[in-house]
C-alpha cells in the first residue's frame, strides 16, 4: 500500500451531481447530472468497483463491505469491496477517492489491476440504472482491523473464502466468513440473503464469473487471462 497518503475531501451533503456518459459510444459527454435524474432516468455514467483480494495459506479470499443499515439501497448487506459514482469533475485517483471515504485505504496506481468497464443496467420499480463500472483488483494481505470506516456508509469488512463464493453463485448454502465490525473481530454464517441480491441476478453472471478467474490466477500467481467485455 503506498505510505503517500492522498487526502480527499469528505462527501459533500449536498445531491451528487456525475457526469452523464454516451451508451453507444462509452465516452464522457462533459454534461452534469444529478444523481436522482440518472437514477430516475437513466442517464448512463461512471462508477468504479474495486474487489480486495486476500491470499492466505488457507485459501484465497474476497473481502466484502458490509454496507450500513442508512444505506437508501441495499441496506444491510455484504457488497463489493468498494463501489460508488464517479462525482463529476473527478478525473483521476477515482477509486482511490471512493477507497479512503469507504474503508480507509489509497492503494497506488501500480497497485491495482485494471479489469476494464463492466456495462451495467438495472430497471426495478421507480429505478434506472445505467452505469460504466471501472473494475479493479487489489491484492492485500493486512488484517481486516486495519481497515476503517468513517463516512456511515460501511458499517465493517469480511472476507469470504474463492471456494464458498463461487459455489454461492450456483446454489444457496450457509457458510462461515471473518469479519471485523464495531471494533472487534467476529465469524458468522452466511447464506445469498446476506448479500447484494443484484450478484446473483443473470445480469451480473459474466462480471462475476470474470471476477471469479481473475481471482483464481492471481491464486497461481500469474496476471489475470481475463477483462470485462468492451462495453462498445
Amino acid at each position: 500500500m503506498s505510505k503517500n497518503k492522498i487526502k480527499f475531501n469528505s462527501k459533500s451533503k449536498k445531491e451528487e451531481q456525475l457526469e452523464e456518459w454516451d451508451w453507444d459510444k462509452a465516452i464522457p459527454t462533459g454534461r452534469a447530472v444529478k444523481r436522482s435524474i440518472a437514477h430516475k432516468k437513466g442517464v448512463p455514467h461512471e462508477g468504479v468497483h474495486l474487489w480486495i483480494v486476500r491470499t492466505p495459506v488457507s485459501g484465497v479470499e474476497l473481502l466484502f463491505q458490509h454496507r450500513s443499515k442508512d444505506k437508501d439501497m441495499y441496506p444491510d448487506c455484504l457488497d463489493i469491496t468498494v463501489g460508488g459514482h464517479v462525482p463529476f469533475g473527478v478525473l483521476e485517483k477515482k477509486v482511490q477517492k471512493e477507497a479512503y471515504e469507504e474503508i480507509g485505504i489509497t492503494p497506488s496506481d501500480s497497485e491495482l489491476i485494471d479489469l476494464g468497464y463492466f456495462r451495467y443496467e438495472e430497471k426495478s420499480g421507480s429505478l434506472f440504472h445505467r452505469e460504466f463500472q471501472q473494475v479493479f483488483l487489489l491484492v492485500d494481505n493486512k488484517p481486516l482491523d486495519q481497515y476503517s470506516f468513517t463516512d456511515g456508509e460501511v458499517d465493517g469488512i469480511f472476507a469470504a473464502k474463492l471456494s464458498d463464493l463461487a459455489k454461492l453463485l450456483k446454489n444457496d448454502f450457509n457458510f462461515q466468513i471473518e469479519g471485523y465490525e464495531n471494533s472487534k473481530s467476529i465469524y458468522k454464517y452466511v447464506s445469498r440473503k446476506d448479500f447484494h441480491p443484484l450478484l446473483f441476478a443473470d445480469s451480473m453472471n459474466e462480471y462475476m464469473n470474470i471476477i471469479i478467474k481473475a481471482v483464481e490466477d492471481i491464486s497461481q500467481n500469474r496476471k489475470p487471462t481475463v477483462k470485462m467485455p468492451s462495453p462498445v
